[in-house]
């Protein structure tokens, strides 16, 4: 379980978070959403234990992230960040591996990278020089990195994870995630798209300014009165979600 406990943050005398609380079980998928500026990636690094809290605790099945040895954390946590970045020059496949470090079987690693390369449609880019991908083959690269990593039971922090992807790329990723919190994993992952939100998530954290605003089922948190409000624009739920409505 991931548990936070009055959970805030400041970057320096700006308050990026405001005493969150709130907690997830295990085979589930939270969104957080709320406009730019929230704190959805800030609360995605305290989860990821990057980031330590200014006050309350944050914690996964009773251990405090932060606290945790970087080892032992990437065994517990894997994490994707907004922006893909390597600072250093590396194919796909070798940028993929290093979501293995702290792993001690190297067979087993082998096999985990490669399966992941195949969950995310990379077999054609693996020799390939990471910063020679384009953004979406970037993006699929970093999440199968995190796949690498994940094991079974973990904790997956996912920030924008459908990013420049194309929609079929994006139904891949959807699915895989899918499938991690089937096989007993939380999945906690920043949406900007409200529209992907009702058929990604079973939980909805939704933050505004820093502070809770709403949580719940997606079609309890994301109705459309709150969001015309929030956004000033008219939504419509159908059968797929979420859609503007744009009157011209």
């Amino acid at each position: 379980m991931l548990t936070l406990d009055s959970v805030s943050f400041q970057y320096g005398h700006r308050h990026a978070l405001r005493a969150i609380t709130a907690s997830s079980d295990a085979q589930k998928v939270v969104a957080l959403v709320g406009r730019n500026g929230s704190g959805k990636s800030t609360l995605l690094r305290l989860i990821a234990g990057l980031a330590v809290p200014t006050s309350g605790s944050l914690r996964w099945r009773g251990s405090v992230l932060s606290a945790l040895a970087p080892a032992r954390r990437a065994l517990e946590v894997a994490y994707v960040a907004q922006r893909p970045s390597l600072s250093i020059d590396l194919t796909a496949r070798e940028m993929i591996s290093l979501g293995r470090f702290a792993s001690r079987s190297r067979l087993d690693g082998a096999v985990r990278i490669d399966r992941a390369i195949e969950q995310m449609g990379l077999e054609g880019l693996r020799d390939r020089a990471f910063h020679e991908l384009s953004a979406g083959e970037q993006q699929r690269c970093v999440v199968a990195r995190a796949l690498a990593q994940h094991e079974t039971n973990g904790l997956l922090a996912l920030d924008e994870p459908f990013s420049n992807l194309d929609p079929g790329e994006l139904v891949r990723v959807f699915t895989v995630i899918r499938q991690c919190a089937k096989e007993g994993a939380l999945v906690v992952i920043a949406l900007h798209d409200l529209s992907f939100v009702d058929q990604v998530a079973d939980t909805v954290w939704w933050l505004e300014y820093g502070s809770a605003l709403a949580m719940g089922a997606p079609s309890d948190v994301l109705t459309t009165a709150r969001l015309k409000e929030i956004f000033k624009c008219d939504f419509v739920r159908g059968p797929q979600g979420l859609t503007i409505e744009i009157r011209l």
